[in-house]
């Protein structure tokens, strides 16, 4: 399952309408692949975020979104960002490897940017709209 980790000043649900009004309003997306819900909610525990119920809309390539905003994502420097990584293959059990290291290190970079953005979202999305 795809994961789109994005922040923005402005959201609606039009904005999940189609996949060019998705990328035109979040062109800094971050896109996470997990196994399942139970998975990001893992995430979510060692970001250090309490667990969120995710809300379902009407919309087949978008159905699902997880509201962040109330919480800060963990702002890392490389060394936090390491141990937080050898923590997230142990929990996880995913496969060490340069794809799975590159899809979080948007926490290091990008989650400073993002916490003084308005919106903090995460978006599931279906690969072929089913």
């Amino acid at each position: 399952m795809f994961f789109n980790f994005v922040a923005s000043n402005y959201f609606t649900l039009n904005s999940l309408n189609t996949v060019e009004s998705f990328v035109d309003n979040f062109q800094d997306f971050q896109t996470v692949w997990l196994q399942d819900e139970n998975e990001l909610n893992s995430l979510f525990t060692l970001m250090g975020l309490p667990e969120i119920t995710g809300s379902d809309i009407s919309n087949l390539q978008f159905p699902k979104y997880w509201d962040l905003t109330a919480y800060k994502l963990p702002e890392l420097d490389s060394d936090q960002f390491d141990k937080f990584y050898e923590n997230w293959i142990q929990i996880s059990g995913r496969d060490n490897n340069m794809n799975e290291y590159g899809s979080l290190i948007f926490l290091q970079g990008l989650s400073t940017q993002w916490n003084k953005l308005k919106y903090r979202l995460v978006i599931k999305e279906t690969s072929n709209g089913t």
